[in-house]
């Protein structure tokens, strides 16, 4: 199967109940995906090795996605893995995204410095690495990035602003989850950050050629924290000012609009 690097017509003038229908589409699609995604897990816990789950979980979630994509919009499985962002990237959005998971790196050695706190990699830190990228980055950003919002962009027509308002809603309202199992201010921070990054994972997304590889790099990088052991007295210290850290970082995003992510000559510019 070959996946062609020419964007999908986006933002094409819809009429209004095409558009309605549209969104209905995407928030039937969205509800089955996500659900698929937050319980999959458990699901796959009796059947599989734990480790693999997500893995497998997000593999699904993916194909699912095309399936609507095909079955709701009439897109061949080409087309499908294309309109959800798996086309060829804009190296320079990739670069922007590398950029700010970098810097949110020099957190570790300076938390340490500061409060001696001991920070040191998992030994399984390679394979958390491989869960993040394929379930936190690829699975979420495939459901939001490109289902949610490229799919209002692409087949309700709707203008950047409205696409990005709708899908930061939905993204705050999964992250609510958040509040279950863990601190108050895991969950308060976390919403917060779901709500920062909304707008900047949509410019990542749609001036990277509208493709999910930029976004992905950046969302990789704020789960990063995963990956260490932090000492038991600076850990809730640690995970609050990281969690602190990603409402401001995310916004590094906007400094680079007018270079590495300025829009290329000939594509879709949003409005």
């Amino acid at each position: 199967m070959t996946i062609s690097n020419q964007p999908l017509e986006l933002q094409v003038p819809k009429a209004e109940g095409s558009s309605r229908r549209a969104m209905l589409f995407i928030l039937v699609g969205c509800i089955v995906l996500f659900i698929i995604l937050q319980f999959g897990i458990t699901w796959f816990a009796g059947l599989v090795d734990q480790t693999w789950a997500p893995l497998i979980v997000a593999g699904i979630m993916v194909l699912v996605a095309v399936l609507f994509e095909r079955v709701f919009f009439k897109r061949s499985s080409s087309q499908g893995f294309l309109a959800l962002g798996f086309g060829h990237p804009n190296p320079r959005a990739i670069l922007a995204a590398g950029i700010i998971a970098l810097l949110m790196m020099v957190f570790f050695p300076i938390f340490a410095l500061a409060t001696g706190a001991q920070i040191s990699l998992k030994s399984d830190w390679l394979w958390t690495l491989l869960i993040i990228v394929a379930f936190n980055g690829i699975g979420e950003e495939t459901l939001f990035r490109g289902y949610v919002f490229g799919g209002l962009r692409r087949e309700a027509g709707l203008s950047f602003r409205r696409a990005g308002f709708i899908s930061m809603i939905i993204f705050a309202a999964v992250h609510l989850l958040l509040f279950i199992g863990n601190p108050f201010f895991v969950g308060f921070l976390g919403t917060l950050i779901a709500i920062a990054s909304a707008f900047p994972m949509a410019y990542l997304f749609e001036r990277g050629n509208n493709t999910i590889w930029a976004p992905v790099v950046l969302h990789v990088g704020t789960h990063m924290i995963r990956l260490v052991d932090i000492s038991e007295a600076h850990y809730l210290t640690a995970v609050g000012i990281w969690l602190v850290m990603q409402i401001g970082m995310v916004f590094l995003v906007f400094a680079f609009l007018g270079n590495l992510l300025k829009p290329q000559e000939g594509t879709y510019g949003e409005k």
